[in-house]
């Protein structure tokens, strides 16, 4: 499972899984918080596309800390104020790239909260989706 995907399941899906894999990890090791959590600014960039050019678009507020467990690097970044769930993710993070055996019985865990994650989104996007409108319009040629 790559980090991206991982990420996404851990920020988007249940609070309670991110914090009972990250706490799995505090009973089992020492975590070592490289740097303290804090709050921080991205800047968000997007494509505009007419032109095919750069906008910056704004800041976006992100929570971001950093641990090591068992000497191994781990990041935690997450939009919003929520300093907590930014070290619960880094210390998962540093946890699965180090390949702990607690770690390894994650994987069941994270698909079964993604199928999870995947159905509530397509709940919503049908939700929405009964709001949609279409609009059509003439060419100036089709114009009798």
């Amino acid at each position: 499972m790559t980090r991206k995907r991982r990420t996404r399941i851990l920020i988007l899906g249940s609070p309670h899984l991110r914090k009972s894999l990250a706490d799995e990890v505090r009973a089992l090791h020492p975590v070592e918080e490289t740097a303290p959590p804090r709050l921080g600014l991205v800047l968000v960039t997007v494509r505009e596309s007419a032109r095919r050019s750069l906008f910056h678009l704004g800041e976006v507020l992100v929570s971001e800390a950093k641990v090591r467990v068992d000497g191994t690097p781990g990041l935690g970044l997450i939009q919003g104020r929520d300093l907590d769930a930014a070290v619960d993710l880094a210390v998962i993070d540093a946890a699965w790239s180090a390949r702990l055996p607690v770690s390894e019985s994650w994987l069941p865990q994270l698909e079964e909260a993604e199928a999870e994650l995947e159905e509530r989104l397509d709940r919503e996007q049908a939700v929405l989706a009964q709001t949609k409108v279409e609009f059509e319009t003439l060419d100036s040629g089709m114009v009798p």
